[in-house]
Protein backbone atom coordinates (compact mmCIF):
# COMPACT_ATOMS: atom_id res chain seq x y z
CA UNK A 1 0.00 0.00 0.00
CA UNK A 2 1.34 3.46 -0.87
CA UNK A 3 2.44 5.58 2.07
CA UNK A 4 -0.30 8.17 1.58
CA UNK A 5 -2.99 5.48 1.34
CA UNK A 6 -1.58 3.79 4.41
CA UNK A 7 -1.83 7.03 6.39
CA UNK A 8 -5.38 7.62 5.15
CA UNK A 9 -6.38 4.13 6.24
CA UNK A 10 -4.86 4.72 9.68
CA UNK A 11 -6.91 7.91 10.01
CA UNK A 12 -10.07 6.13 8.84
CA UNK A 13 -9.46 3.43 11.47
CA UNK A 14 -9.05 6.10 14.13
CA UNK A 15 -12.32 7.78 13.11
CA UNK A 16 -14.11 4.44 12.73
CA UNK A 17 -13.14 3.41 16.25
CA UNK A 18 -14.18 6.75 17.73
CA UNK A 19 -17.54 6.79 15.94
CA UNK A 20 -18.36 3.09 15.93
CA UNK A 21 -18.55 3.19 12.15
CA UNK A 22 -18.04 0.65 9.41
CA UNK A 23 -15.20 1.35 7.01
CA UNK A 24 -15.56 0.82 3.27
CA UNK A 25 -12.30 0.64 1.36
CA UNK A 26 -12.34 1.33 -2.37
CA UNK A 27 -9.55 0.60 -4.82
CA UNK A 28 -9.97 1.93 -8.36
CA UNK A 29 -7.82 0.48 -11.10
CA UNK A 30 -6.49 3.16 -13.42
CA UNK A 31 -7.50 1.92 -16.86
CA UNK A 32 -5.43 4.32 -18.94
CA UNK A 33 -3.50 1.28 -20.20
CA UNK A 34 -6.53 0.54 -22.40
CA UNK A 35 -5.50 3.48 -24.58
CA UNK A 36 -2.12 1.92 -25.39
CA UNK A 37 -1.22 -0.08 -28.46
CA UNK A 38 -2.15 -3.73 -27.79
CA UNK A 39 0.83 -4.84 -29.89
CA UNK A 40 3.22 -3.58 -27.20
CA UNK A 41 1.77 -5.79 -24.46
CA UNK A 42 -1.19 -8.03 -23.75
CA UNK A 43 -3.91 -5.84 -22.22
CA UNK A 44 -5.73 -8.86 -20.76
CA UNK A 45 -2.60 -9.96 -18.91
CA UNK A 46 -2.04 -6.45 -17.57
CA UNK A 47 -5.66 -6.15 -16.51
CA UNK A 48 -5.44 -9.48 -14.69
CA UNK A 49 -2.25 -8.40 -12.89
CA UNK A 50 -3.78 -5.05 -11.90
CA UNK A 51 -6.88 -6.82 -10.55
CA UNK A 52 -4.76 -9.28 -8.57
CA UNK A 53 -2.70 -6.42 -7.10
CA UNK A 54 -5.87 -4.51 -6.23
CA UNK A 55 -7.42 -7.55 -4.57
CA UNK A 56 -4.23 -8.12 -2.54
CA UNK A 57 -4.21 -4.48 -1.42
CA UNK A 58 -7.84 -4.66 -0.38
CA UNK A 59 -7.32 -7.94 1.49
CA UNK A 60 -4.39 -6.49 3.46
CA UNK A 61 -6.33 -3.32 4.25
CA UNK A 62 -9.43 -5.27 5.32
CA UNK A 63 -7.34 -7.47 7.62
CA UNK A 64 -5.79 -4.37 9.18
CA UNK A 65 -9.21 -2.82 9.84
CA UNK A 66 -10.77 -6.03 11.11
CA UNK A 67 -7.79 -6.52 13.48
CA UNK A 68 -9.07 -3.35 15.19
CA UNK A 69 -12.53 -4.97 15.47
CA UNK A 70 -14.09 -2.53 13.04
CA UNK A 71 -16.58 -3.80 10.45
CA UNK A 72 -15.15 -3.46 6.97
CA UNK A 73 -16.29 -3.79 3.37
CA UNK A 74 -14.14 -3.57 0.26
CA UNK A 75 -14.83 -2.68 -3.34
CA UNK A 76 -12.59 -3.11 -6.36
CA UNK A 77 -13.57 -0.92 -9.31
CA UNK A 78 -12.28 -1.83 -12.74
CA UNK A 79 -14.65 -0.06 -15.10
CA UNK A 80 -13.00 1.90 -17.88
CA UNK A 81 -13.05 5.57 -16.93
CA UNK A 82 -12.00 8.62 -18.86
CA UNK A 83 -8.65 10.12 -17.94
CA UNK A 84 -9.11 12.11 -14.77
CA UNK A 85 -12.40 10.43 -13.87
CA UNK A 86 -11.14 8.14 -11.12
CA UNK A 87 -12.60 10.56 -8.60
CA UNK A 88 -16.06 10.04 -10.10
CA UNK A 89 -15.71 6.27 -9.71
CA UNK A 90 -14.63 6.75 -6.07
CA UNK A 91 -17.62 9.02 -5.44
CA UNK A 92 -20.04 6.50 -6.97
CA UNK A 93 -18.62 3.67 -4.85
CA UNK A 94 -18.90 5.84 -1.73
CA UNK A 95 -22.54 6.59 -2.47
CA UNK A 96 -23.27 2.89 -3.02
CA UNK A 97 -21.73 2.14 0.39
CA UNK A 98 -23.76 4.84 2.09
CA UNK A 99 -20.57 6.63 3.13
CA UNK A 100 -20.78 9.74 5.26
CA UNK A 101 -17.13 10.78 4.93
CA UNK A 102 -14.38 10.20 2.37
CA UNK A 103 -10.89 9.78 3.78
CA UNK A 104 -8.26 9.92 1.06
CA UNK A 105 -4.51 10.18 1.01
CA UNK A 106 -2.86 12.91 -1.02
CA UNK A 107 0.68 13.26 -2.31
CA UNK A 108 0.66 17.00 -1.71
CA UNK A 109 2.08 17.73 -5.17
CA UNK A 110 2.46 21.33 -6.27
CA UNK A 111 3.13 23.23 -9.47
CA UNK A 112 3.87 21.42 -12.71
CA UNK A 113 3.83 17.96 -11.11
CA UNK A 114 0.22 18.50 -10.02
CA UNK A 115 -0.76 19.78 -13.45
CA UNK A 116 0.86 16.84 -15.23
CA UNK A 117 -0.18 14.10 -12.82
CA UNK A 118 -3.56 15.43 -11.77
CA UNK A 119 -5.11 14.84 -8.40
CA UNK A 120 -7.89 12.45 -7.53
CA UNK A 121 -8.06 14.04 -4.09
CA UNK A 122 -8.40 17.54 -5.52
CA UNK A 123 -11.14 16.42 -7.88
CA UNK A 124 -13.05 14.79 -5.01
CA UNK A 125 -12.83 17.95 -2.92
CA UNK A 126 -14.14 19.91 -5.89
CA UNK A 127 -17.17 17.78 -6.77
CA UNK A 128 -18.02 15.38 -3.96
CA UNK A 129 -21.30 15.81 -2.16
CA UNK A 130 -19.69 14.15 0.85
CA UNK A 131 -17.21 15.73 3.25
CA UNK A 132 -13.63 14.85 2.25
CA UNK A 133 -10.79 14.46 4.72
CA UNK A 134 -7.40 14.73 3.02
CA UNK A 135 -4.51 12.99 4.73
CA UNK A 136 -1.23 14.35 3.49
CA UNK A 137 1.95 12.30 3.51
Amino acid sequence: MAANSDLALAEAVHIGKACGSEIAIVHVIDNTYLRCDPLLFAPDDLRKALREDGEALLKAARERVEAERIPCATRLRDEPAAIGEISTVVEQAAQECGAELLVIGTHGRHGIRRILLGSVAEALVGHSRLPVLLVRR
